[in-house]
């Protein structure tokens, strides 16, 4: 039976891939559905494949993809494949899960790798509540519907303790940073894991009250919000 292997990638450039994941259970794999091509290869020359790099079957999965039946057309074809996003886990955060539930629909052996994920490496280090937490994606870019939905996890952050983790494009980091800070009551928590395995790597949890008028530069960095209690 063919398997689909869920295979994460490193979250930054200096850290060896091949150091992180079980490469020695992918060694084999000649075919992969990639989010994009250019950066798949450069994580997938680190691993030491039996196959050449540029012998390598490599499909893109992204929001110009339609067919998805002929991405997994390896897969029905008795091939083992590997899913790759371009940073952290495959399927989270990440459109490879069309491709995870496409294989569970055909009955596809699912294979997922352990590695490092940006948002749980976030959260352990945030100090918020780790036993109950939710991942909510993207606010809204206009302000009175952002001001919105922060109020709403706020809520859902005080009555269940709930901790509220949110990402954003890296150029619009500072605006929610604001935003966050001008809408939450002043005993919320807020931490910023900021360029996470990177050697400029740094990570801020304290509350409303304590992040104060005067806030950090994060602008075009790569970020991860949580807000707790």
């Amino acid at each position: 039976m063919a398997r689909l292997f869920l295979i994460p990638t490193t979250l930054a450039n200096n850290v060896d891939h091949a150091g992180i994941i079980q490469t020695e259970k992918i060694k084999h794999l000649q075919y992969f559905i990639v989010e994009t091509a250019k950066i798949a290869r450069s994580h997938l020359k680190q691993l030491g494949l039996n196959t050449p790099l540029q012998q390598l079957h490599i499909s893109e999965l992204n929001k110009h993809s339609q067919d998805t039946i002929e991405l997994i057309k390896p897969l029905l074809d008795g091939h083992d494949v590997g899913l790759l996003s371009d940073c952290g886990m495959p399927a989270i955060a990440d459109p490879g899960s069309i491709i995870v539930r496409l294989a569970h629909k055909h009955h596809i052996q699912i294979c997922p790798m352990p590695g490092p994920s940006s948002l749980m490496m976030a959260l352990m280090a945030s100090g918020v509540n780790g036993q109950s937490f939710a991942f909510n994606g993207y606010l809204p870019i206009e302000a009175g519907e952002r001001k919105k939905q922060i109020k709403r996890l706020e809520e859902l952050t005080v009555k269940y303790g709930q901790s509220q983790i949110i990402i954003e494009t890296p150029f619009r980091n500072n605006q929610l940073l604001q935003s966050l800070v001008e809408t939450l009551t002043p005993q919320i928590f807020i931490s910023i894991s900021i360029n996470l395995m990177n050697e400029n790597e740094y990570i801020i949890s304290k509350s409303v009250q304590e992040w104060g008028k005067k806030l950090p530069d994060i602008n075009k960095q790569e970020a991860v919000f949580i807000i707790g209690t």
